[in-house]
């Protein structure tokens, strides 16, 4: 089914793992827009979870303990919240004890009821009556930036980004967190030594609201949640923990730009899920836009649509061995949505620690993050430096 550049929240609660990974495929595929999936196999984490990870939709077992999945659709059940019934096949509805719980279950909150295996028609069906609803009005975007290479200038931009999002709105609060869990240096990269990192922030959120993050300097302060200091606590840290994290920044910022690990493992994911825009930054050179056309594809059968996706050509030169914009978009068989230079200042810049949009020298560079700046600001399709 054709996506929208939305992405939903969906809660899996069911007790067995493979019943949970069956429905969480045939909602990816059934569902209209793209959705980023948590399980739940018991009703103490599905509350818990529901309450850090403000699910939209929430699939729920109504077989194994009635009583019990009756208590927490009352406890989840929220005017903007569709939940659905997962019921036995051979529940007799017409049967009096089991119209009269179906009925409980509709008092308790449940909008719909899909008979267990789930079949793509009936979610679809059940999908439909999902409150109309976008994102909370109090949430900011996510903005995630995403190689599978490393050496490509994906921190660089992020960096950057963020900066020229502030520069070019300064009434916009702007956070930058580090994804890369146990390597990043989007904290070095701005010359900061931070006293906390995301392993604290984890901490603080089971304690309450996140502390406050230290800020760059005036010409244009952006907040930054740096990664672990310590590459061992780094272990700690789980996909679920950076969903956290990244949804309660999502409710304290405008906007929320993401430096990831040159790795598409379950960490990364989790946050492509709650992203609404993916730049993916590629270099100009055969063997990298080789890798390049496999992530898309990957990108693509995960659930990742088109339109939440920006290629971004970084390190653009001209130099034999170097692609143009139009052969790499032959190659990828999509437009590149962006193209930025190689400028030596870059690199000297970001050497000291000094985000690369304030050095001298480095106009053009410049002049395509605030592009790619205002590009990633309003979503949908983008209207510049297509080629």
């Amino acid at each position: 089914m054709a996506m929208t550049g939305r992405t939903d929240r969906v809660l899996i609660i069911h007790p067995d793992p493979a019943v949970r990974r069956e429905i969480e495929t045939v909602v990816r595929r059934a569902h209209k827009h793209s959705i980023a999936a948590r399980h739940a196999g018991t009703a103490g984490a599905a509350v818990q979870m529901a309450r850090d990870f403000d699910p939209r939709i929430i699939l729920l077992d109504l077989v194994q303990d009635r009583a019990l999945a009756l208590s927490v659709a009352k406890e989840l059940r929220r005017a903007d919240r569709l939940i659905i019934g997962l019921i036995n096949p051979l529940m007799d509805s017409g049967g009096g004890s089991e119209a009269e719980f179906l009925r409980q279950a509709v008092r308790a909150g449940v909008g719909d009821f899909v008979a267990l295996p789930p079949s793509d028609a009936e979610i679809a069906l059940a999908l439909e009556t999902a409150p109309q609803a976008g994102p909370a009005a109090h949430e900011g975007r996510a903005i995630a930036f995403f190689s599978h290479q490393g050496g490509v200038g994906t921190t660089t931009l992020a960096i950057n980004t963020a900066i020229a999002l502030r520069v070019g709105e300064p009434s916009r609060t702007v956070a930058v967190m580090d994804a890369n869990i146990q390597f990043g240096c989007v904290a070095a990269h701005l010359g900061m030594v931070p006293e906390r990192d995301l392993g604290d922030a984890i901490r603080e959120l089971d304690l309450g609201p996140m502390f406050p993050l230290p800020s760059t300097g005036p010409e244009a302060a952006i907040s930054v949640l740096a990664s672990p200091l310590d590459p061992r606590a780094a272990e700690m840290v789980t996909p679920e923990d950076a969903s956290r994290v990244l949804i309660e920044l999502r409710r304290r910022f405008h906007s929320v730009v993401i430096d990831t690990a040159p790795v598409l493992d379950l960490m990364t994911l989790s946050v492509l899920d709650l992203s609404e825009t993916v730049v993916v930054v590629t270099e100009p050179l055969a063997p990298t836009i080789a890798g390049t056309a496999r992530l898309l594809g990957m990108l693509a059968s995960l659930g990742i649509s088109d339109d939440r996706v920006r290629l971004v050509v970084s390190k653009f030169r001209d130099a034999p061995d170097v692609l143009s914009p139009s052969v790499v978009s032959q190659q990828l068989g999509r437009a590149v949505d962006h193209v930025v230079p190689f400028l030596m200042p870059v690199s000297a810049g970001t050497h000291r620690g000094v985000p690369a949009i304030f050095e001298r020298g480095t106009a053009p560079f410049t002049d395509a993050l605030k592009r790619l700046a205002r590009d990633v600001s309003r979503g949908g399709s983008a209207t510049g430096g297509k080629v």
